[in-house]
């Protein structure tokens, strides 16, 4: 019988499982890679409910919201019974501290010339229920020299200036840049909020000598590239 189901089973408190079934123990006697999602949860959490343990707790909290999309359901968890902001704040940030973690040490020689390798820079937002925008700098050779999220929310809520998108651009030898959102409801097509916003941060780009080469709208399925959709025309 697998740890979960003893601490189920016996409805325990963690502190009265025996050392060798406690998440946090059993994380130090055999190390964090040996537990499950649902004990790594239960270190994050804590302290489970009055009905429950942390360790059930954590299995439940998987099953209503899986892990890979976690971090988009942050508002939700914090809504679920026995969670609270506290811990649904621990949770995301553990999230976030992991995707750092395995992100690139060094984005230097990643060229970037066109959708598909833009795309393969944003595979983490294109799924996400929030959007997020993200710009990509590039240099004179089209090397990422930075990948910056400027901005959670739609682009009409979010009120983003070019100030706030050049502003990056101007510490780092940036010689153009591309935009990319998602759209949680999986439809790619700009809005027109979409088209305006593109054409302020095109406009001041000339002005900045630091081009926008491209707008690029990602979603779960596809994507939309205002650059490809010119040429297409």
């Amino acid at each position: 019988m697998n740890t979960f189901a003893k601490a189920k089973r016996k409805k325990l408190r963690i502190k009265d499982m025996p050392l060798t079934l406690r998440p946090r123990e059993k994380l130090f006697l055999q190390g964090a890679k040996n537990l499950s999602d649902a004990e790594l949860i239960a270190i994050l959490l804590g302290t489970g409910s009055a009905k429950q343990n942390a360790l059930v707790l954590g299995d439940k909290l998987l099953k209503e919201f899986p892990l890979k999309k976690l971090d988009g359901q942050l508002k939700e968890m914090v809504r679920y019974p026995g969670v609270g902001t506290a811990k649904a704040a621990r949770i995301a940030a553990a999230l976030e501290l992991g995707e750092r973690l395995y992100a690139p040490a060094s984005v230097s020689k990643i060229i970037v010339r066109n959708a598909q390798d833009v795309l393969s820079q944003v595979r983490d937002i294109a799924d996400k229920r929030q959007e997020y925008l993200v710009v990509l700098y590039l240099n004179a050779r089209h090397e990422l020299v930075l990948k910056e999220t400027v901005g959670m929310g739609s682009l009409n809520s979010l009120q983003i200036t070019p100030k706030e998108i050049f502003s990056h651009a101007l510490k780092t030898p940036c010689a153009s840049l591309i935009i990319v959102h998602n759209h949680p409801s999986n439809d790619p097509e700009p809005s027109d909020d979409d088209i305006h916003f593109t054409k302020r941060i095109h406009e001041a780009g000339e002005v900045m000598g630091i081009p926008l080469l491209d707008h690029v709208i990602v979603s779960a399925s596809s994507y939309y590239s205002f650059r490809e959709d010119k040429s297409s025309k």
